[in-house]
């Protein structure tokens, strides 16, 4: 009778256990896909005029970002800076040139909608000026969401050969904490773009 009732306690605290666990998988949400920015980059041709463009992959609610350009200005020389699209949402790009090899592009959607998916921040034309290594990077990248705050993003550089490069280190990781600084980061790119804008017209 005892034996009985021990397999019986045993049986009873396995099942609880288990369905414990069960229970604490069910209450963890599934991760979102991580959002990606990646450099897209021709082969390199001496005289010829080559576009880089750059992607963006898995972004939910985005909003407004930044980001520079870092190239070798004795290869390569920007000539344009067109908006890129994620779906039918067009990203309406502002850039100037930083130096002689850095341009910084900024973009803020009109609205507070945001728009979520996969698909291209920009499309940058390059000239050729020279034989060698583009060695294009971005740095200094920032999007922001809907609620001004900081979108976690892994930002990627291209191979000289125009292949996809590998992803920065994960130092280089932003973070999806929100803070005071992110949030005014945010509202004064709003506003840059916004005189941009304004001059323009």
């Amino acid at each position: 009778m005892k034996k009985n009732s021990w397999m019986e306690l045993k049986r009873g605290t396995l099942l609880g256990i288990c369905f414990a666990v069960l229970m604490m998988f069910a209450a963890v949400p599934c991760q979102a896909q991580q959002t990606t920015v990646s450099l897209n980059m021709p082969e390199l041709v001496k005289g010829n005029t080559v576009y880089a463009t750059v992607s963006i992959d898995n972004v939910e609610n985005l909003d407004a970002g930044q980001f520079d350009l870092v190239f070798n200005p004795d290869v390569l020389k920007i000539v344009s800076v067109e908006n890129g699209s994620i779906g039918n949402t067009e990203i309406p790009v502002q850039w100037r040139s930083v130096d002689s090899k850095t341009a910084r592009v900024i973009f803020n959607l009109e609205g507070v909608t945001g728009v979520s998916g996969s698909g291209e921040l920009a499309k940058i034309g390059f000239e050729v000026m020279s034989n060698g290594k583009g060695d294009l990077i971005i740095s200094n990248g920032l999007l922001g969401n809907t609620e001004a705050k900081r979108i976690d993003t892994i930002w990627g550089d291209s191979n000289d050969d125009g292949k996809e490069g590998e992803e920065q280190e994960a130092d280089t990781k932003q973070t999806a904490t929100p803070g005071f600084e992110i949030e005014l980061s945010l509202i004064g790119l709003t506003a840059v773009v916004c005189l941009a804008r304004g001059k323009q017209r």
